[in-house]
């Protein structure tokens, strides 16, 4: 089964050249569907390529806190009705955001708490909840389907979450996150390497830096990912790579490096900025740096 075509999102094309700008993603972080609608519309009128639904971080999808994480190989399936209960919260959260977003490409995100997010899903949860909402959206028409859904790597789902994603014409973002380091290059490698054979159409990846050194080889990593065929150690897939935090920031605005994609922040109508994630910028300066450093 061919993939689905995620290197154009809203006719901005996601690429993997060094020296082309990534694509900048606004998440929409809510807190209730409603605020998300606003946020799109600035987001949208703010120039935004990409839009990120957080539904973890939606009000109205408080099922996902009711998931209990059970450590251990033996951790029993998830109760049906919880996963039901849930999907179908977050399928109504995607409803209320599709006339809003209407020609916009939307990811569907649900960050779990060990990725920095608000569901309390483990790794049985997590997959069966992503397999019930693309399970229900099949029933819907294509242009009000999701352009992508975000898939944490680390949840073990990855290849069977892809199949059926890219069976609907779902594009699939492989998601790797570490709060606390960066990891060493060889494994950020193997990250990227094995979310592209696992199905993911785009590998994003973000780490924490402890000093400017990591930043400088988180870079490296990207850089090598994403240098034309032959001349790096590339997974195949366009590649997004980000150094959290203040000291990192630098890494969501260097277009030399070849990250595909960036995020970015856009104040709501009280003027508040809420990051889904340390060290985002706000657009109009994450836009100025692009340009001026594009080569």
């Amino acid at each position: 089964m061919s993939r689905a075509p995620l290197l154009t999102w809203g006719g901005h094309a996601v690429t993997s050249c060094p020296g082309e700008p990534p694509a900048v993603a606004v998440s929409l972080t809510g807190p209730t569907a409603a605020r998300a609608r606003v946020q799109a519309r600035r987001a949208i009128d703010a120039g935004a390529d990409v839009l990120e639904l957080r539904v973890d971080l939606l009000e109205e999808a408080d099922a996902l806190v009711a998931f209990g994480e059970v450590a251990g190989e033996e951790a029993p399936a998830p109760d049906p009705m919880v996963v039901a209960t849930a999907a179908a919260q977050v399928l109504e959260c995607l409803r209320r955001m599709s006339d809003v977003v209407d020609g916009a490409p939307l990811l569907l995100t649900c960050r779990t708490a060990a990725e920095g997010g608000r569901a309390h899903l483990d790794d049985a949860g997590y997959g069966a909840l992503l397999g019930a909402v693309l399970d229900e959206l099949a029933d819907w028409a294509p242009s009000r389907r999701p352009s992508a859904v975000d898939v944490e790597v680390q949840r073990g789902c990855l290849s069977q979450v892809a199949a059926q994603a890219h069976g609907l014409g779902i594009g699939v973002v492989a998601s790797f996150h570490d709060f606390e380091a960066t990891p060493a290059d060889a494994v950020l490698e193997e990250v990227l390497t094995r979310m592209a054979s696992e199905g993911a159409d785009l590998a994003k990846i973000a780490v924490w830096p402890t000093s400017a050194d990591d930043v400088a080889r988180l870079l490296g990593v990207c850089a090598r990912a994403t240098a034309a065929p032959g001349e790096g150690t590339g997974p195949g897939v366009p590649v997004a790579a980000m150094s959290m935090g203040a000291l990192g920031a630098v890494s969501r605005v260097c277009p030399a490096f070849g990250s595909a994609l960036t995020f970015a922040v856009v104040p709501d109508e009280h003027g508040e900025v809420l990051a889904s994630a340390p060290g985002q910028l706000p657009m109009r300066d994450v836009r100025r740096c692009l340009e001026l450093l594009r080569v």
